[in-house]
């Protein structure tokens, strides 16, 4: 009896209790993912503009980015950003570009964040990494096609 408890009861026992782990998590996370279902981006249409058209809002994957210097990893950023389009037949545009513009991104913040140039006492200059964010979408996605980025949510983590 002790040979069949080892041998089959004890798998059997942690396979049920991953599978429930799983589904437990699955639920806990409202149940779908932005991964699971394929979608890159959604677009959020927003109030009239100023010159009569719709503004879009194509947000963007969450940015995750470890500031690393001499002593290594010394804190980790997120950064959460949508795109303002205003022009209805650039969307489709700016969402095929989205990966293009988030590894442009990614590569200025590091260099830029690691040598500390944006930053003040630890802290990240909003407003300066904010006109940077904006040059590089000009630089990817050409002038005109995006109005303005908008930074949602900046978090820094000391590690």
């Amino acid at each position: 009896m002790g040979f069949i408890l080892k041998k089959v009861l004890i798998p059997v026992l942690a396979l049920i209790l991953l599978l429930s782990g799983g589904v437990g998590a699955y639920f806990f996370m409202g149940g779908e993912s932005v991964a699971s279902t394929g979608e890159t981006a959604k677009v959020e249409e927003k109030a009239e503009g100023e010159e009569g058209g719709k503004i879009a809002y194509v947000p963007m994957q969450p940015i995750i980015l470890p500031i690393i210097d001499q002593d290594g990893i010394s804190q980790t950023v997120s950064l959460v950003v949508s795109l303002e389009v205003r022009d209805a037949a650039k969307v489709a545009e700016v969402e095929q570009n989205l990966p293009v513009l988030a590894d442009a991104f990614l590569s200025d913040m590091y260099g830029t964040l690691s040598k500390k140039s944006s930053m003040e006492g630890g802290v990240i200059k909003v407003s300066q990494l904010k006109a940077r964010l904006v040059e590089i979408t000009k630089r990817v996605m050409g002038e005109g096609a995006v109005n303005g980025v908008l930074l949602q949510v900046l978090q820094q983590h000391p590690t």
